[in-house]
């Protein structure tokens, strides 16, 4: 379950960076109210999405383990930030950027991190359980 929580996150992470590459980052700075949080905020979700998921991918192969817990919680954190963003964005804006609709790549981006959200959530709980048992 881990593993495939970090393709998710990954793959959250490599369309943030594929969105930006394609769309915003040759927009000129100052040309449209708010730029600064797509231009800064996608590479960055980019690079945390590819070290949270090579850490998840350590937590599946047994490194790690005193603080697994807290790599999926900032999964799970990371994610539904990310979500969080994308929903403010088409409704009030968030720090001066808004646009409206759910198409293309928004789409892509919010299922694949609902997924992640989901199968990080799943291996908390599992988790808990499991370390529960043990008791």
């Amino acid at each position: 379950m881990t593993v495939a929580a970090a393709v998710a996150v990954a793959v959250g992470g490599l369309l943030h960076l594929r969105t930006w590459n394609s769309d915003y980052r040759e927009i000129p700075d100052g040309a449209v109210p708010g730029l600064w949080v797509v231009k800064a905020g996608f590479p960055a979700n980019a690079l945390l999405s590819v070290l949270v998921a090579a850490a998840l991918v350590a937590i599946a192969f047994g490194a790690l383990g005193r603080i697994h817990r807290l790599v999926l919680a900032a999964g799970l954190i990371l994610e539904m930030g990310s979500i969080a963003a994308l929903v403010a964005s088409r409704g009030p804006g968030i720090f001066g950027w808004s646009e409206t609709g759910y198409e293309g790549s928004a789409v892509q981006i919010l299922v694949v991190e609902a997924i992640a959200v989901v199968l990080l959530t799943t291996a908390l709980v599992v988790g808990r359980t499991i370390a529960g048992d043990r008791s």
